[in-house]
């Protein structure tokens, strides 16, 4: 008797890249010097960004599906985007003792990113 056995990937084979667009770390998009997220006045740093939403980092912990408006601070274009939040968890502690939290947001259309961060290689990827 024969018996089949399916085949597992490779332990250290590096995850499949699910995204529906590619993402650049924000030292790649120096257009971008801050954040402002509205309703909630959060103001976060920008982790990574692409065409179809950004990883933050910020002090506020936001409720996954609120709606946001991101604001840009610097010369980037559009100075802001609508979206939501998609994810929101615990990055690290701060120096004086406070979360700091990563929000995933998506936008709520395409947002056009400039060519050279478009086609950077490098690929940013969670940590989790």
């Amino acid at each position: 008797m024969e018996t089949l056995v399916a085949e597992q990937p490779h332990p250290l084979s590096p995850p499949v890249e699910n995204r529906a667009a590619p993402r650049s770390a924000a030292a790649l998009v120096p257009s971008v010097t801050g954040l402002h997220l509205s309703p909630h006045g959060a103001d976060a740093t920008l982790v990574n960004i692409s065409a179809t939403g950004l990883l933050a980092e910020c002090r506020i912990r936001l409720k996954t599906g609120s709606t946001v408006t991101v604001s840009f601070e610097g010369t980037f274009e559009p100075s802001s985007a609508a979206g939501r939040v998609v994810r929101c968890s615990v990055a690290t502690m701060s120096k004086n003792g406070g979360l700091l939290y990563h929000v995933g947001i998506a936008f709520d259309g395409r947002i056009a990113l400039k060519k050279a961060a478009e086609t950077e290689k490098t690929v940013v990827r969670n940590r989790w």
